[in-house]
């Protein structure tokens, strides 16, 4: 089962925008599910620098 993440408008804009990018660029259809995966891994293995955004951050 795959969970179901509401996103921001400004949020679905920016991976579309991507999508199409990479439509351009490579001439491949990519889905979302897969665009978020792949943004995901490169987030976790990048994790001090996400975790160092949060940190920059003023609570929310």
């Amino acid at each position: 089962m795959c969970p179901t993440v509401e996103l921001t408008e400004t949020a679905t804009d920016r991976l579309e925008e991507l999508q199409a990018e990479i439509r351009r660029e490579t001439g491949r259809d990519v889905s979302k599910r897969v665009l978020l995966e792949r943004i995901v891994r490169a987030a976790y293995e990048s994790r001090d620098e996400v975790v160092d955004q949060f940190r920059d951050d003023s609570p929310s």
